[in-house]
């Protein structure tokens, strides 16, 4: 069932962080509600590796059976609509390991957050297109006091409106058929 360059999209035990990055990234409350997005990859010998990138790891290959192991709420598993050659998408995701995670999501900041490791790795593909980032609450029109206390802790200011892209807005994008739920 999984192929190589397939999509997990998933929903991470709930936390502020993760809750967060869902309140400020979803479209509206029936609209699926995702935080992360990992890479699959197949080999010819039929081993099962999950490529993405998380704040304690930064950007790691792990074998599925692990990541299976990471506690997660839901695993949706998603395949590009138009035909892709998933050899170069994995070819440039390995070219993306051992990178610190980009906590601060700014795009001139060195390392990766989740999405933006797999908007690269299918760059040459042209599969998605970067969006203004929104960190304000959907209904309220206002920065989510979580990012406000987050990006003063790191910092550097918040980077609203600057290019990037999160598992929700790929999903609009129109471009991922959803497979199955894995979990």
């Amino acid at each position: 069932m999984l192929k190589s360059a397939d999509l997990l999209l998933i929903q991470s035990r709930p936390d502020k962080f993760a809750t967060a990055i869902v309140d400020s990234t979803k479209d509206n409350a029936d609209s699926s509600a995702y935080d992360h997005v990992a890479l699959v990859e197949v080999t010819p010998t039929h081993k099962i590796f999950v490529l993405h990138t998380l704040p304690a790891t930064g950007s790691i290959r792990e074998a599925y059976a692990e990541f299976q192991k990471r506690h997660y709420t839901k695993i949706d598993l998603y395949r590009a609509k138009q035909p892709i050659n998933a050899k170069p998408i994995i070819e440039q995701a390995k070219k993306l390991l051992n990178q610190p995670y980009n906590a601060s999501y700014v795009p001139t900041a060195a390392g990766y957050y989740c999405a933006d490791f797999i908007y690269y790795a299918f760059k040459e593909q042209q599969l998605f297109k970067l969006e203004p980032m929104n960190f304000m609450d959907q209904e309220r029109q206002a920065i989510l006091p979580f990012w406000r206390d987050y990006y003063t802790q790191l910092g550097c200011p918040i980077p609203s409106g600057e290019l990037g892209l999160n598992p929700n807005a790929m999903l609009r994008q129109n471009v991922l058929t959803k497979l199955a739920t894995l979990r």
